[in-house]
C-alpha cells in the first residue's frame, strides 16, 4: 500500500515474463548483469534445466537442502538451516508450489 517501507525505498521492481523457464533465464540475466550477483541457490533437487538457466546467465549454482527422497518429505528443519546460513545479500530461489521432480 501507499504506506509500505519497501515501495518508499524503491526495493521492489516487477518483471512479465511468457514463460517459467523464459522469466527464470530474464531474472538470472537481470541478478547478473544489473544487479552484481555472481551466484544463486536453489533446492536440491531442482527442475533439470535449472541450473543451466542460471549457470549460462552467468551466475554460480548452488543449493541447500530441500527434499527428503527416503521419507518422501520436505527437509524443513534442514531447509530453514541452510537458507540462514547463505551470506548476506545472497539470491535464493524458492518454489512456491509445483516442486519438481518431487511434486511437493
Amino acid at each position: 500500500g501507499d504506506d509500505s517501507k519497501v515501495l518508499a525505498e524503491n526495493r521492489v521492481a516487477g518483471v512479465q515474463t511468457l514463460s517459467g523457464t523464459g522469466g527464470l533465464r530474464v531474472f538470472g540475466e537481470l541478478l547478473s548483469k544489473k544487479g552484481g550477483h555472481t551466484h544463486i541457490y536453489v533446492p536440491d533437487p531442482t527442475w533439470g534445466n535449472h541450473k543451466a538457466i542460471f549457470t549460462n546467465a552467468g551466475l554460480e549454482v548452488r543449493t541447500y537442502r530441500y527434499y527428503d527422497s527416503e521419507n518422501s518429505a520436505l527437509q524443513f528443519e534442514n531447509t530453514i538451516k541452510d537458507i540462514k546460513e547463505v551470506p548476506e545479500g545472497s539470491c535464493v530461489l524458492l518454489h512456491a508450489c509445483a516442486h519438481n521432480p518431487t511434486g511437493m
